[in-house]
């Protein structure tokens, strides 16, 4: 049975996801291919000389059709897995986020504590404002008269 060299071909090392993608579209087409021949043929046995046509076949163009089909299998695949990571990622900050809301509930004296320190900071910038301006001085000149 006579060899081919497309996996070398297709594949630049063990980690070439695409390449052995483009490998696998090949081989799909390549069984195609002899499916078809079979039922040609009528028999199971293919000739050597038919496997040598099909061979033949896989020029450059051809392999670069596999890696271009190849290319946008794995961007599929990859657009469908960062969109269900996205969406868990999602899921759970929408989770983390209601269970702070809920845990952080102000108390009453927590209001009460805020409306202090709101008007002491306002007296205080009061005091600030009216110091620097010199009239705090002529207003105590006046009250003490």
């Amino acid at each position: 049975m006579p060899h081919s060299d497309v996996y070398d071909r297709l594949v630049k090392d063990e980690a070439d996801v695409r390449g052995q993608v483009a490998y696998s579209v090949y081989k799909r087409i390549k069984r195609d291919f002899i499916k078809r021949k079979q039922a040609e043929l009528g028999t199971t046995q293919i000739p050597d000389e038919v496997l040598e046509e099909f061979y033949a076949t896989q020029t450059d163009y051809t392999l670069d059709l596999y890696r271009g089909y190849a290319k946008k299998l794995t961007r599929e695949f990859m657009n469908e897995l960062n969109s269900e990571y996205m969406e868990k990622g999602r899921q759970e900050m929408e989770k983390k986020y209601e269970k702070l809301a809920n845990s952080v509930k102000p108390s009453f004296w927590y209001g009460v504590l805020q409306s202090i320190t709101a008007s002491f900071l306002f007296l205080l910038a009061g005091y600030v404002i009216l110091k620097m301006s010199g009239s705090w001085d002529i207003l105590l000149n006046n009250l003490f008269k």
